[in-house]
């Protein structure tokens, strides 16, 4: 999504404008991306990071706050990881 950094959908009737960022991945797994997702409407905007990590077969998305995608994004590859 990176590669058109903004763009517009339609929720409804309401035009929705969606800013993209790419960042620097996490040092985490063999292969890594994040990017910042801004969305704009009516005037308010909402901020969401996005983050994937993959390490063997296993694929993790976190999604949400960028503070707490920072906070959380090895712990959840961790949890993915142990579970298989």
């Amino acid at each position: 999504m990176t590669g058109c950094p903004v763009y517009q959908v339609v929720i409804g009737n309401r035009p929705v404008k969606v800013t993209t960022q790419k960042l620097t991945p996490p040092a985490l797994g063999e292969q890594a991306w994040s990017q910042l997702l801004t969305f704009t409407a009516g005037g308010q905007e909402s901020v969401v990071k996005q983050t994937a990590v993959r390490t063997g077969a296993v694929l993790v998305v976190v999604a949400g706050s960028p503070g707490l995608v920072d906070a959380h994004a090895e712990k959840a590859l961790g949890k993915a990881s142990s579970a298989g």
